[in-house]
């Protein structure tokens, strides 16, 4: 069935274009150079993370605004942000996370990806013109690992939702993780099944979601949220947690 916001359909997602949204494409760069909506602009969502390669946790609200001003996100104008869906690992719904804790109020995702979308498609990169964007952030969507940890020993856990795969969640290791495992008390919810029916979860309290880095958590918090559920996204994820918790 159709998803809710932020996601949208084609038609309505090339509205958003022909009245001059900002948009991002999350893709990597050849397949960007293959073929793009047009005047979208790449962003690549590891560029606004601290802590080295091995770390999803977002950076100071203020630097993160700046580099999203400087690709044409304006908070007087909708984003459109555009991803490979299933065929990646749910990066714009990553970069949608972003925008919406930043405090935008209009982001939006293209429900299916580029493989939905069926207008024209440009090969040459577009010229990002630098908005205006004023962090503004909403501190209900994000749980950071210290708190996370400090609720858990405090005897009172979120609602905590493993996005990852179930052989990750039992303990493989695919992304030099530290160690294997999940965080104690987390229920294991693949991030690709979230899409197509609202998932039997309680919905009078907020639900945390977590992943290796906060992308497919990200794109958790997406699909969760156009189902209607409160979510927040612990963007450290497991290599922030397997680094700094005791097993």
């Amino acid at each position: 069935m159709p998803l809710g916001p932020p996601f949208i359909d084609p038609p309505s997602a090339a509205a958003l274009v022909a009245n001059g949204a900002t948009i991002l494409d999350t893709r990597p760069m050849t397949a960007y150079l293959a073929g793009h909506v047009p005047g979208a602009v790449r962003v690549d969502w590891k560029a606004n993370t601290v802590g080295g390669p091995l770390s999803g946790v977002l950076g100071p609200p203020e630097s993160v605004a700046e580099r999203y001003a400087a690709l044409g996100v304006d908070a007087a104008r909708p984003v459109l942000v555009v991803g490979a869906w299933a065929n990646a690992w749910g990066e714009e719904g990553r970069v949608a996370w972003d925008l919406t804790w930043l405090g935008h109020r209009a982001v939006h995702i293209l429900e299916g990806g580029m493989p939905a979308w069926t207008g024209v498609r440009e090969r040459l990169p577009a010229r990002a013109v630098p908005g205006t964007l004023t962090a503004a952030p909403r501190t209900d969507l994000r749980v950071s690992t210290e708190a996370l940890a400090a609720a858990l020993a405090a005897g009172h856990p979120p609602v905590l939702l493993d996005v990852r795969d179930p052989d990750e969640f039992e303990g493989a290791r695919k992304f030099r993780e530290s160690r294997g495992g999940h965080i104690p008390g987390a229920r294991n919810v693949p991030w690709r099944g979230l899409f197509a029916n609202p998932p039997d979860l309680p919905r009078d309290i907020p639900l945390v979601v977590y992943c290796t880095g906060g992308v497919r958590s990200g794109m958790a918090w997406a699909a969760l949220t156009a189902h209607g559920y409160t979510v927040a996204n612990n963007d450290g994820s497991w290599w922030a947690w397997a680094r700094t918790q005791p097993e």
